[in-house]
């Protein structure tokens, strides 16, 4: 983000131009602008001129590594021609943009991935796209559940790059009712990463606590517990019952084991037999 007086500063030089779109002076000149700025800034000795804002407005170096896939944010992304040879999409997305004066949302497609560096170690990541035309309402349909886009045409193509941070990952399904050129678009939610506003006033130090603190004594109440219920008569069971029960347990034990065999050889006996070299047709 660019420093708050700086930002403060160029929107009124744009002010200042009437009758020209802010957004196309934007593009046309604030590069040029921003690179005199810091120069003048740090020729001063100002403090605003940072090393990281200096770096950024001279552009960066003259090496540029290319790549076809990243992770930001928790999320996976893939350049187009790489995920030809794959079955799942990473490369859709849509970015929040300006048209006209109306703020819409950017459908497309992630083409390239740049890496610029610059001076003082400074590095930054560029995702070159290309943009669906859906600027005319016959290019795009929404309802409440939908959105759906014709993909046939191409727009913004001088206006490639944005930041990994300004996007948000979809994927394109073909809309069987309105034709081979239609995509409906799916918004992707992520397991495990969540969409949480950043409060630059919380502080991130884990809280340690450097020396214990005393142990909380704990104190043995009264240990003598009766097991007994005292509203009950207690029973006394002689040993002749207690052996007639134990005697009656393994009888029926025995029974029921020797009618368990019993079954098992009439059902044994049953089955039918069958001569091996015969050939069975079964429906399956």
């Amino acid at each position: 983000m660019l420093h708050i007086p700086l930002s403060r500063e160029y929107k009124n030089i744009v002010q200042i131009q009437q009758g020209r779109d802010p957004s196309e002076i934007q593009r046309q000149e604030f590069a040029k602008w921003f690179k005199r700025r810091m120069n003048d800034l740090r020729s001063e000795g100002s403090s605003e001129a940072t090393d990281e804002l200096w770096s950024l407005a001279n552009g960066p170096g003259s090496v540029i590594d290319l790549y076809s896939g990243c992770i930001s944010n928790g999320v996976r992304f893939h350049t187009r021609d790489r995920e030809s040879r794959r079955r799942c999409q990473n490369s859709g997305l849509v970015v929040e943009g300006n048209h006209k004066g109306e703020n819409i949302n950017f459908f497309g497609y992630l083409c390239k991935i740049w890496e610029l560096r610059y001076l003082h170690g400074g590095t930054v990541v560029l995702f070159e796209c290309e943009w669906y035309n859906a600027g005319q309402r016959s290019r795009i349909y929404n309802d409440e559940c939908v959105t759906s886009i014709d993909v046939s045409r191409l727009w913004y193509k001088d206006d490639p790059f944005v930041l990994p941070s300004q996007v948000r990952q979809v994927f394109y399904v073909n809309d069987t009712s309105k034709g081979k050129n239609w995509r409906v678009v799916e918004r992707v939610r992520h397991r495990g990463v969540w969409d949480v506003p950043e409060q630059d006033d919380v502080s991130n130090i884990a809280f340690q606590q450097d020396e214990p603190t005393d142990g909380i004594p704990i104190f043995a109440g009264d240990t003598n517990i009766s097991y007994n219920k005292d509203n009950a008569d207690p029973e006394i069971v002689g040993d002749d019952e207690l052996m007639e029960d134990h005697i009656d347990d393994n009888n029926d034990g025995d029974d029921t084991l020797a009618e368990y065999v019993d079954d098992e050889e009439d059902e044994l006996n049953r089955q039918p037999e069958f001569d091996n070299d015969l050939d069975i047709d079964c429906d399956i």
